[in-house]
């Protein structure tokens, strides 16, 4: 094989890899307001609200799967932002965990209700 036709050869295969890497599916970014994850059939909706996690005893578990961003999780462990694997807090009964997403705790909060179907979406804040 001669020097221009190996030459040749690299370009197109670095192009092809080049171009399939842009096709990978990247995780779509969202907002704190709209994050939303479950714990003990609870669905805990996030807020732009950080801060320092406390003791290691304060964890509960991680995230285990996730779901596409604007659904709602509709099991346990479930988050609609990604981040599987991050570390959350246990709710100590005030209606309220910190979740580790992006290299920050942020607070998320349980709602009394959450109407999913039709076009209203009520959610109410039980914070003590």
């Amino acid at each position: 094989m001669n020097v221009k036709k190996y030459r040749n050869i690299c370009i197109i295969a670095a192009l092809l890899l080049l171009a399939v890497s842009g096709c990978s599916k990247k995780e779509e970014k969202v907002e704190p307001e709209d994050r939303v994850f479950m714990v003990n059939d609870t669905l805990y909706y996030g807020t732009e609200e950080t801060g320092p996690m406390g003791d290691a005893g304060c964890v509960e578990g991680e995230i285990l799967s996730t779901t596409k961003a604007g659904e709602l999780p509709t099991e346990n462990g479930q988050s609609n932002f990604g981040g599987i694997g991050n570390p959350y807090t246990f709710d100590s009964g005030d209606g309220a965990i910190m979740v580790f997403v992006e290299e920050e705790y942020f607070w998320f909060y349980a709602k009394e209700t959450a109407k999913t179907e039709g076009t209203d979406q009520e959610k109410e804040e039980h914070r003590l």
